[in-house]
């Protein structure tokens, strides 16, 4: 296994910030930088998101009780908490949404009805490894999203909190699914196996689900919207761009997903981007009914 810099990974404390966003201060379907386009592939990410996460932590709670590492222990727990966390967030702004002229719902749905078949027929070990493979991509987006302080620019407020709060536990939490499978299973050609199918599968869905979105709304015949959408996406500087050499590194020999670090970005949502009147745990905490109304 990689050697692991900044600190071991496994004394990292993983646990659930337990946030309220002013979701219902959301104002235009066109949230992100005033692109239908950009919006459309954000709220289909959200879409997945509360079935999605629910599908993750059940495939590591599966294994509990074959896991010996105390520590490891732990952090299972800790992962479990923050993905629940993430689909409950996720199913509230969903909703609003649906109020502004999306149809999250649909896409919930489908993808249930899809999870819920396929769960019956597959075993713990290729529920964990597509686990897997999926927490190291949002991970690398993550990440980009914390690196690159313009990756953001022109998204309301809500919806840009949450997605950094977000970003900041998948990456403290990014290695656990990892390790789990390294304990119970330790088969790295079929992880690499089911990790390119998840990138197949996330080309396809991703992309349909997102054109689909914008194809929906009124807004969808703007020509330059479409290219800043695919400048943003695709462009030089661009998230797919950024995200081809941290998506190679899951195949080399020994890789960890900590070998890349990311105890600094931590630091850097703790400084730039957490809102403590958001967190119910602090002080300054207002319920998000007061800015609302």
């Amino acid at each position: 296994m990689a050697q692991v810099n900044n600190k071991h990974h496994q004394e990292l404390e993983i646990k659930p910030r337990h946030m309220d966003f002013p979701f219902g201060s959301l104002k235009s379907m066109k949230f992100f930088d005033n692109n239908i386009y950009k919006s459309a592939f954000v709220a289909q990410l959200s879409a997945t998101f509360p079935v999605g996460e629910a599908e993750f932590l059940n495939s590591v709670r599966n294994l509990r009780k074959e896991v010996k590492n105390e520590k490891l222990l732990k952090q299972m727990r800790g992962f479990i908490g923050q993905e629940g966390h993430h689909s409950h967030q996720h199913d509230q702004i969903n909703k609003e949404l649906d109020r502004l002229g999306y149809d999250t719902n649909s896409i919930h749905l489908k993808l249930k009805a899809i999870i819920d078949k396929k769960v019956k027929k597959m075993s713990h070990k290729f529920r964990l490894a597509y686990t897997v493979s999926a927490e190291h991509f949002t991970a690398i987006m993550a990440e980009h999203a914390l690196r690159d302080e313009h990756f953001l620019d022109g998204m309301e407020a809500p919806m840009k909190d949450l997605l950094y709060w977000h970003a900041v536990e998948e990456i403290e939490h990014k290695s656990v699914a990892f390790d789990v499978y390294m304990e119970c299973f330790g088969d790295i050609k079929f992880l690499h196996r089911v990790m390119k199918f998840l990138i197949v599968m996330l080309h396809i869905r991703m992309g349909s689900y997102t054109l689909n979105m914008a194809f929906n709304s009124p807004h969808w015949k703007s020509w330059p919207e479409f290219k800043g959408f695919m400048s943003w996406m695709f462009g030089k500087g661009g998230m797919w761009r950024s995200l081809r050499r941290p998506y190679r590194a899951f195949y080399r020999e020994n890789f960890h997903p900590w070998e890349s670090g990311g105890f600094d970005l931590i630091e850097v949502w703790d400084k730039q981007y957490a809102r403590p009147e958001q967190n119910r745990a602090n002080p300054e905490y207002v319920p998000s009914v007061a800015i609302n109304t």
